[in-house]
């Protein structure tokens, strides 16, 4: 219930002595006696006192205007005559008091104000008088509105100042650019969150379009609301806050007053109130009014590009439809229809982000680039290249800038620490699918998840429906010319993907197609300014890709070392042997023979490398095998052995040693000296124990080998090796790998030749019937 006309008189009314001769309208000429004297009327009509009761009229701007002007003590004298009706006057000071007490409408200090002076319950007449007056002046002075037919009270602010007239003065509310479009789906499914919830903060990645959401949504829904107000966040909520009342007098008061003050007023007008807070890119914790402004009981609406857990929000994201992004684009370039595919692979590079779309299309109509130039060209571009200085809008502010200089001042890369800039140079190179958190925590040697917390938090990465952390396309490109990715820049970051290709990282577990595309990720985005360490990284990493299959980056890289080696003796070694490993991938033995016998010969050239000379000889060994030439290559394994032992004394470990030593025990094998070739790989196997390397690849590889010569001897270890070699395959690449699939079916082989009883070999029949 409110303090207004209606309320009051119909109290007084209720409260009335027993008799047929008080009526409403007796009591109400009485109460304006004075008034009705001095302007020579004798009664209210009857129908008008109806009305008023009702409440479908409201008080007439001539009775205001009086009770305004008139002396307290002469309204007080009618009060007075009136007070002869009232029966229960106890009951009748007890309604009014909490009338006005409880009405909402009325500011808190102006409830405070008029009822200091009286106490909770009826003393005296002279303090029903009082309290009668203060309830009558309010009902009759106050504004009021017609809402579905019934006259309802406007909210006051203090001192009977209406809120209509103070209330979001200051509004800071642009509409919608016009180039708005493509968003009536977001709109509605804005529409849904908002009504279900008193606080909703809109998420998404900077420049996607969430202030123009906003205000699209303002500029269809304002009409629902009585009270609209729009405000740019500009570091504290409390300076909002405290200032949506533009008066003279409520200036005076201190922040913090004004603050509490506007917080109760907001409460009190309810879902009649709409407050949007736009580009609030803190997190909760670094505002101590955000809680305050989330509990008001009106609606409030948040913009943010940072994270909110446990908040009602609504994420935006990039157009759903490419009809969207071509009425965006064809606002700002009229493209040619042979020229949309091209536009489309561009805008894909941006993920279609809505602000990058914008600044590409302005790009294009000032012709520095076509779109099909810039198409051919899409892999070594950055958006340093755009040069040109591009005019857009960005929130309030229009402003001339270059395209990059724009999107880099949506994100503040260059005032983060160096360890989050680190994880952003690394997280360039992520898998489409993104990085597990505890895979990254590992390639980046993170104690804990607080970096990547943080810059999810700030919405620089983001977390996708996998649990996955990925990096916004538009992020990357911004890390890319801000922070520089280069091979000096991410140097351990090459390491770790040399050392995974290469299986010497034994701490990290990574899916093949995982390892494959940061390999593809560095070959191809990353900046290397040392042509030699590229060199060596590619050898290193071709080793993984040419089992992959992957034949555009395997073409790729070939052609890059072909093109760079120079006449280094060691690079040229390196090439010659991938050369020959990109023929084995072709299935042309020969050709790789012929290349692999060049690599030995330039490799004696490298004294300074025995390791080198010793994988080379080595795999040369193996091709020589694989083409049935076994003398020859038994004789190259063993050149390539006595290498790799000279190099046992410098106190390093190398996995290539241990590969050696199973192409060449397999040799032995295959020639009859099975008894040579277990013991050989036997210590390889021992040798790996004793450095506790029992959960690697190569460890694997040995006591697969070394199972299958048992197979053949009939030797009942046979079956616990094995087993433990495919529980490391499986956990290293997947029971439905190509590669364990592959070595399921060559046991299978062995054992059918053998003519094995599984029977005997319980886990291994275990392991098969898996």
């Amino acid at each position: 219930m409110y303090c207004d006309f209606s309320n009051v008189t119909d109290i007084l009314y209720r409260n009335r002595k027993s008799s047929k001769y008080i009526t409403y309208n007796n009591i109400v000429n009485t109460l304006f006696g004075t008034y009705l004297k001095d302007n020579n009327i004798y009664e209210f009509p009857d129908y008008t006192l109806t009305k008023l009761h009702k409440g479908s009229i409201g008080v007439s701007p001539e009775l205001k205007d009086y009770y305004q002007d008139a002396a307290p003590d002469k309204m007080k004298e009618n009060i007075k005559s009136a007070l002869e009706y009232i029966f229960d006057k106890p009951n009748t000071y007890h309604e009014l008091y909490r009338l006005i007490q409880y009405d909402d409408t009325l500011s808190s200090s102006m409830r405070r104000s008029i009822l200091s002076s009286f106490s909770v319950d009826f003393t005296d007449d002279s303090a029903l008088i009082d309290l009668i007056y203060e309830s009558i002046y309010i009902a009759v002075t106050r504004l009021y509105y017609k809402d579905e037919g019934i006259v309802a009270a406007k909210y006051f602010y203090d001192d009977l100042i209406a809120v209509d007239d103070v209330l979001f003065k200051n509004n800071e509310y642009v509409p919608p650019c016009k180039h708005f479009c493509g968003r009536s789906k977001e709109l509605d499914e804005l529409h849904a969150v908002v009504s279900d919830n008193s606080t909703v903060i809109i998420t998404g990645v900077a420049g996607i379009g969430k202030s123009e959401l906003v205000r699209a949504y303002a500029k269809d829904h304002r009409k629902e609301y009585q009270y609209f107000g729009y405000y740019f966040y500009g570091g504290s909520l409390k300076d909002i806050i405290a200032n949506v009342v533009h008066d003279a007098l409520a200036t005076e008061s201190d922040l913090n007053t004004r603050y509490q003050r506007n917080l109760e007023l907001l409460s009190s007008l309810g879902e009649k109130a709409l407050l949007i807070i736009d580009n609030y890119n803190v997190t909760p914790d670094e505002d101590e009014c955000f809680d305050d402004v989330c509990d008001l009981k009106c609606k409030v609406i948040f913009t943010s590009h940072m994270r909110f857990e446990d908040y009602a929000t609504y994420e935006l994201r990039a157009f759903r439809h490419a009809d969207d992004v071509k009425t965006l684009t064809k606002y700002f370039y009229q493209y040619k229809e042979d020229e949309w595919k091209c536009l489309l692979q561009i805008y894909g590079v941006f993920d279609m982000h809505t602000f990058c779309v914008e600044l590409c299309a302005k790009a294009f109509t000032k012709g520095a680039f076509s779109p099909k130039t810039l198409y051919k060209n899409l892999k070594s571009f950055k958006i340093r290249d755009f040069a040109e200085k591009l005019s857009a809008k960005k929130d309030k502010h229009p402003k001339k800038k270059t395209y990059f200089d724009h999107i880099r001042e949506l994100f503040n890369l260059l005032g983060l620490p160096e360890r989050h800039k680190q994880v952003l140079r690394v997280m360039v190179f992520a898998p489409v699918f993104g990085f597990r958190k505890d895979f990254l925590a590992k390639i980046m040697n993170l104690k804990n998840m607080v970096i990547v917390e943080d810059l999810i938090d700030v919405g620089l990465l983001y977390e996708n429906y996998k649990g996955r952390v990925n990096i916004q396309s538009v992020v990357a490109e911004v890390v890319r010319s801000e922070l520089e990715t280069n091979n000096e820049t991410c140097s351990d970051f090459i390491e770790t993907v040399r050392a995974l290709c290469l299986n010497e990282e034994n701490t990290i577990k990574a899916g093949e197609r995982t390892i494959l595309q940061m390999v593809a990720a560095v070959f191809w985005s990353m900046d290397f300014s040392d042509t030699d360490f590229q060199l060596r990284f590619v050898h290193d990493c071709f080793k993984f890709t040419e089992h992959m299959g992957e034949s555009s980056l395997n073409d790729a890289m070939i052609a890059f070392e072909q093109n760079n080696h120079r006449e280094s003796h060691e690079l040229k070694t390196l090439y010659l042997s991938d050369a020959a490993a990109y023929e084995m991938i072709k299935k042309h033995l020969d050709n790789a023979i012929y290349y692999q016998m060049q690599a030995v010969e330039c490799s004696k050239n490298c004294d300074n490398n025995v390791l080198l000379q010793a994988n080379t000889v080595n795999t040369y060994g193996y091709y020589l095998n694989l083409a049935d030439r076994k003398e020859d290559a038994l004789k190259e394994m063993q050149i390539g052995l006595t290498l790799f032992d000279q190099l046992d004394g410098d106190g390093v470990f190398y996995f290539d040693k241990y590969r050696a030593i199973i192409n060449y025990g397999d040799l032995l094998f295959s020639l009859g000296y099975t008894d040579e070739a277990i013991k050989q790989v036997s210590a390889a196997v021992s040798s790996l124990r004793e450095l506790e390397l029992q959960d690697t690849e190569v460890y694997a590889d040995c006591i697969y080998s070394l199972g299958l010569y048992h197979v053949c001897v009939n030797d009942t270890s046979a079956g616990d090796e094995l087993v433990s070699a495919f529980r490391i395959f499986i956990d290293l690449y997947g029971r439905d790998s190509d590669f364990v699939q592959t070595r399921a079916a060559e046991l299978l082989s062995y054992i059918e030749t053998a003519h094995i009883n599984l029977t005997d070999y319980e886990p291994l029949k275990q392991l098969l019937g898996e």
